[in-house]
């Protein structure tokens, strides 16, 4: 715990996550955590991976993927600041159930299972906050899987980019830009198409003007009309 500030231990405190912990359950959970700092695009750990530790992301980004049965990669979730990433196997002590890799450099918080988990034995509150956590990501998965069942490749591409805005967007004077360094193929990985899909849909709305692209990311202009976009189900 000496290597977190008292200006860190603040922030953290303010997360939902440990709202209800009192200090000093606060301060023993933090003894045993270790601040660590992820290079850009290295891998923070592969799925099957031993698991037995949450990570608490304290700036940066994480990507979180797993490989399809056909050997594609698909990107389930885009991490940031405030967001944990392990929940599932915190919980179990199984297997990483996906690969992590860092796309900025990116600092976190390593929390091990043990410490956490007597915390949460004697703060419901706690519990249930990752147990809402993981029931968040349970539903943002289904809703991809869904997609992918349901929608042709543009209304599929035209939500992917809205939950993106939701998640990671900031708003400017053109619109919503997506905070996030995003290549074709990493954003035809989330949404589950092809690159040249994800390449040939974004010229023609970049034409129409519904998005911009900047310096590998992308801005929202008429997110109105994306919702239009969306209503074409199969």
């Amino acid at each position: 715990m000496s290597d977190l500030t008292d200006n860190l231990k603040w922030e953290l405190k303010k997360n939902p996550l440990f709202q209800e912990l009192d200090d000093k359950t606060f301060d023993e959970l933090l003894r045993s955590a270790q601040p660590k700092i992820h290079k850009a695009r290295k891998l923070i750990f592969h799925e099957g991976d031993p698991g037995g530790s949450l990570l608490m992301i304290l700036s940066g980004q994480i990507k979180i993927s797993s490989i399809a049965a056909n050997g594609k990669e698909c990107v389930l979730a885009f991490l940031g600041p405030g967001d944990v990433v392990g929940e599932l196997t915190f919980l179990d002590g199984g297997a990483r159930t996906a690969t992590a890799q860092a796309i900025e450099q990116t600092r976190t918080l390593e929390l091990s299972r043990q410490p956490f988990i007597k915390v949460l034995e004697n703060n419901p509150a706690t519990a249930l906050k990752i147990i809402e956590i993981v029931c968040k990501r349970l539903r943002a998965t289904s809703e991809m899987v869904e997609d992918a069942t349901l929608l042709a490749a543009a209304p599929r591409l035209a939500r992917t980019l809205l939950r993106l805005s939701r998640s990671n967007g900031v708003d400017t004077e053109d619109g919503v830009l997506i905070d996030l360094p995003l290549s074709q193929g990493t954003l035809g990985a989330h949404a589950g198409l092809l690159r040249e899909s994800v390449n040939r849909l974004l010229r023609a709305w970049e034409s129409e003007g519904v998005v911009d692209r900047r310096d590998n990311r992308i801005v929202i202009l008429r997110e109105d009309l994306l919702n239009i976009v969306c209503d074409d189900v199969v």
